[in-house]
């Protein structure tokens, strides 16, 4: 099931298993995937490879998931991307809101499931 795009995807996730299988399986969906496992990675790659989405973990072990989106909502160059938080927890949307989230989905979740986000994320800022 492939979908040609050229959107960039930066995909953050501190289990190198989970970040290689949802990598793999986007990537398949015609996504360029852009991978981090940690919080700074995550800023600096935002920064410099210019996603259009990203899929951010809330549980990383450098820099917690929401002071990243925190940050990256508050940067110059990186205020304007959609990011969906990816997290085990049941959150409220009011506090994924506040974190500057625009999408959140709970693991365990399908591939298949952030797939549609990212491209609800990019229809809307398209």
């Amino acid at each position: 099931m492939s979908t040609k795009t050229s959107i960039r995807v930066l995909f953050v996730d501190d289990d190198s298993a989970t970040r290689a299988g949802y990598t793999m399986f986007l990537a398949d969906f015609g996504y360029q995937m852009i991978p981090a496992a940690t919080g700074q990675q995550a800023l600096t790659l935002a920064s410099t490879c210019a996603p259009e989405v990203i899929v951010l973990d809330l549980g990383l072990p450098d820099i917690d998931g929401s002071e990243v989106a925190r940050q990256l909502k508050a940067g110059t160059l990186t205020a304007a991307i959609p990011i969906i938080a990816l997290t085990g927890a049941d959150l409220p949307h009011e506090r994924v809101n506040a974190m500057g989230c625009d999408r959140y989905l709970t693991k365990p979740c399908s591939p298949a499931d952030v797939a549609d986000a990212i491209r609800r994320c990019t229809e809307v800022s398209a």
